[in-house]
């Protein structure tokens, strides 16, 4: 019988090394910086239809007209030693509002074109940070919103209240940076943040990852995710548990604005309901119909436009 038990441990070995390859696949593709990212997003790209095109070349020209604007480039270093970058597109005329942007899952701030764009024509100053492992910041791994928060904290009362101590601050994010404000809001923030905009944010690192190891690699939760968020917390510094949107905003007093396309599959639609029903400040919802992730703004940019002027109109002088 010793071959027997032999073959037992080798297919016991074989199966560790398997899942264990596999919850580093995970990680890697996850919130690794430095790996590709294109098979989730290519499994996750939103679907072709009639208006496709429009809003790509909408992205586009917004993408180009942000490219070509004059920054004040500003860099902080982070809690953990990272060297931090931001970009500040200042108003035509003195305003007191700062738009705070934050970009999403492999993007940067100079992804978002669109809402930068929108801001700067109300007279806004537009604050783009570079998220710790995204773009011109530094970082090895993605913080996906949780180590972001203390991040975005810092930019706003190490740069924006220094340089303007009477700034009334909207904070604004798509996908991850979603995300991410709803994470910052959790936290104890300075008066001046006035209010926040969360479009298609994810509930929790561990529901989202939990969904894509699914969807992208046909793999169930157990035991791959508790290995490779052993691996977050060793390599990132940070659980994929404790990202938890859902429990920020349990917290939160900063008033917030939950937007979220019924078509999106990438961040599921169901998450908004899981988000805003948890929330304990003042807050409204928009669902933007047939909007696919990280769409709403250019498939109902009117509806979408006078939906968040009128939610932060609310709470600015």
């Amino acid at each position: 019988m010793t071959w027997l038990w032999i073959v037992i441990a080798a297919v016991i070995v074989a199966f560790f090394i398997v899942v264990l390859v596999a919850a580093n696949k995970i990680f890697d593709v996850a919130v690794n910086a430095q790996k590709t990212k294109e098979k989730v997003l290519k499994t996750n790209a939103n679907k072709k239809d009639a208006d496709a095109q429009a809003k790509q070349d909408e992205k586009a020209r917004a993408r180009e007209w942000l490219s070509g604007q004059d920054f004040v480039m500003h860099t902080q270093t982070a809690f953990d030693g990272l060297k931090l970058v931001a970009r500040e597109l200042p108003p035509a005329k003195p305003s007191h509002v700062w738009v705070v942007c934050i970009h999403g899952f492999s993007g940067s701030g100079l992804s978002l074109g669109v809402a930068a764009r929108h801001w700067h024509g109300k007279g806004y100053h537009v604050f783009l940070p570079d998220l710790r492992g995204s773009g011109d910041s530094e970082g090895d791994y993605y913080g996906m919103g949780w180590l972001d928060r203390k991040d975005i904290i810092q930019w706003i009362c190490g740069t924006v209240l220094k340089k303007d101590p009477q700034a009334q601050i909207v904070l604004h994010g798509v996908s991850m940076g979603a995300a991410t404000v709803m994470m910052t809001t959790g936290e104890t923030l300075p008066p001046n943040v006035r209010a926040a905009i969360e479009d298609c944010g994810y509930t929790s690192v561990w529901e989202e990852f939990t969904i894509q190891l699914k969807k992208v690699f046909g793999l169930p939760q157990f035991p791959i995710m508790h290995i490779a968020n052993g691996m977050a917390k060793r390599r990132a510094g940070y659980s994929f548990k404790e990202a938890s949107s859902v429990a920020q905003v349990e917290k939160s007093q900063t008033p917030t604005l939950f937007i979220h396309g019924d078509a999106d599959t990438f961040v599921p639609f169901f998450m908004l309901d899981e988000v805003y029903g948890a929330a304990v400040c003042e807050k409204e919802k928009l669902v933007v119909h047939g909007a696919q992730h990280g769409e709403s703004a250019t498939l109902e940019p009117e509806l979408y436009w006078k939906t968040a002027e009128a939610f932060i109109g609310r709470y600015l002088d």
